[in-house]
């Protein structure tokens, strides 16, 4: 039975230091990413939803989950803004994903979104939902 060669010492070492740069370099630019990212003009994000500049959210009111039929998101969040303000960014932002429609009702693909304003115990709201279509 013969045993197999061991490598040399010095692969091993130039091996562990390749790994440790690349996992560096990675760490490097996922800070870097998120920097930029934190002062583009689109500020938060839910998934792949934009949340529109100067909302709050209320997460204990949302939830997101896929169900066998697709994704479901409903996201709760509060807002200066007036409702020609908030309609006109949703518009522009989701146009610009590829979502089609206006004023509170979107679809892309097998999925629809609604926005629309509700009063809940905590105030009135935005309250953003994505489900299947």
């Amino acid at each position: 039975m013969s045993i197999p060669p061991v490598k040399p010492m010095m692969n091993v070492r130039r091996s562990l230091v390749a790994t440790l740069l690349a996992v560096t370099v990675f760490g490097v630019m996922m800070l870097a990413g998120t920097n930029l990212r934190a002062q583009s003009p689109q500020q938060q994000w839910v998934g792949d939803l934009p949340i529109m500049s100067g909302m709050t959210i209320e997460p204990e009111l949302g939830f997101a989950f896929d169900s066998p039929g697709g994704r479901i998101v409903l996201v709760f969040a509060s807002s200066s803004v007036n409702s020609d303000g908030v309609f006109t960014y949703y518009n522009d932002a989701l146009a610009s994903l590829g979502w089609v429609g206006s004023d509170g009702n979107w679809e892309r693909g097998n999925e629809s979104l609604g926005l629309a304003q509700v009063d809940t115990s905590v105030g009135r709201l935005w309250r953003i939902r994505l489900s299947p279509r």
